[in-house]
């Protein structure tokens, strides 16, 4: 009886997983070579109304994992988020600075070996409005090895 009550929770936190995340419509960066870096898919969890846009709240937990393939291996991987809250075209916003991703990632970052990325970040900037959020992944030796791709939110009041 415990046996099939713990199946039961499991099976509902894996269903609670599944809706409430959510592939979003995503965009390489437009000063990243795009050739070094194939992006297959991204996730924004919780993000129950994408995939094109997700509505995030101030101070709250998300999870952003992605499925990539680099064309470069990389000892010091970087990652930063930030976003273009003002539509500007500069994303200059930081919600995550720069660090080292390999707390994140197994390192290193191999060439040509597709890997799933999972980061958790909390937004905390009091911003309302549709906006673009940029996540960059790089080679701290080399700057132009770089994965970077944009994807929309939108925050309210």
């Amino acid at each position: 009886m415990l046996k099939m009550a713990v199946y039961a929770v499991l099976l509902v936190a894996l269903c609670f997983s599944v809706v409430n995340s959510e592939y979003v419509n995503r965009k390489f960066c437009p000063n990243v070579d795009p050739s070094k870096c194939s992006i297959h898919s991204v996730k924004l969890d919780p993000c129950a109304d994408g995939p094109g846009f997700c509505l995030m709240r101030r101070e709250k937990p998300y999870r952003l994992s992605f499925d990539f393939t680099p064309r470069f291996e990389a000892q010091n991987l970087q990652l930063s988020l930030h976003s273009d809250d003002d539509n500007s075209g500069n994303f200059k916003t930081v919600i995550m600075p720069a660090h080292d991703a390999c707390v994140h990632q197994t390192c290193p970052l191999e060439d040509n070996v597709r890997t799933m990325y999972d980061v958790d970040f909390v937004f905390l900037k009091k911003v309302y409005g549709k906006f673009p959020i940029q996540m960059k992944l790089w080679n701290g030796n080399n700057e132009s090895e770089a994965c970077c791709f944009t994807f929309s939110v939108k925050t309210l009041k």
